[in-house]
């Protein structure tokens, strides 16, 4: 897992410009509705919505807002009605990529996602092209300047978790799809600041890109992606070896 250690750390800086600029809010509440509409509206026996609305309430969203999004997905209230869709296709470099959407108009979504492909050196690919080169995981977020290394890793353990690892901004706690709300709570008990919890795809196995300009192209394509708005999350098997990743920085 460690290509998408290192994405991850990247993914972990870019967040936080996402919650700046206020897109963090329109996907939040498009997570909230989608799973009131796969779960159920109420958080107690739906975990996916538990976890929303705590990333939500940690986002500073407001009660209301949450609300209005948790009864848009219950039906409760008329509004947009969001399905989850998964693109696939490939990035500069080979690099495959996965796209996560909640999205209210396939179309739209369809367009846009192939659109970011074909302007930064990627193609859009037919479903199943590249989700065997991964597989799918519960990815838990921790902050590491809250824990350290050893001490995450013996309560990763105490919780059930099937891998952990360490970086200079997060640790990343891995467990099965089944087990993610389950291990995070265990977690949560032991005294963990959990920062994310969601069920996420992990590559099998990375391709390295050792060229400075065709990182930066990928990563032009990845950002791209993450922009638009109907994408939760964007996953990719590659690794950027430090040095390589220091020249595109600068």
């Amino acid at each position: 897992m460690a290509g998408h250690s290192h994405w991850a750390q990247i993914k972990h800086k870019k967040a936080k410009i996402d919650a700046q600029r206020g897109k963090l809010f329109s996907k939040l509440i498009k997570e909230i509705t989608v799973a009131t509409r796969l779960g159920g509206p109420n958080p107690e026996f739906n975990p996916r919505l538990r976890t929303a609305i705590e990333q939500a309430r940690k986002a500073n969203m407001p009660m209301e807002t949450i609300e209005r999004a948790i009864k848009k997905g219950s039906g409760e209230l008329e509004g947009e009605s969001y399905e989850e869709v998964i693109y696939e296709g490939y990035g500069p470099g080979g690099v495959a990529v996965m796209v996560i959407t909640t999205t209210d108009n396939r179309n739209r979504t369809s367009a846009e996602v192939k659109h970011a492909f074909s302007k930064h050196g990627g193609s859009l690919g037919s479903s199943g092209c590249v989700s065997y080169l991964f597989e799918r995981k519960g990815y838990i977020e921790v902050p590491a300047s809250d824990i350290s290394e050893e001490e995450i890793f013996e309560k990763a353990v105490e919780a059930g978790a099937e891998d952990v690892q360490s970086g200079l901004e997060i640790h990343q706690v891995y467990t099965s799809p089944e087990e993610l709300y389950e291990v995070k709570e265990k977690l949560e008990k032991l005294g963990v600041p959990v920062e994310k919890a969601q069920i996420t795809w992990i590559p099998v196995s990375t391709v390295s890109v050792s060229d400075a300009e065709t990182a930066k192209r990928v990563l032009k394509l990845i950002d791209a992606l993450d922009d638009l708005e109907d994408v939760q999350q964007v996953i990719a098997n590659f690794e950027v070896p430090e040095e390589v990743l220091q020249q595109v920085e600068a």
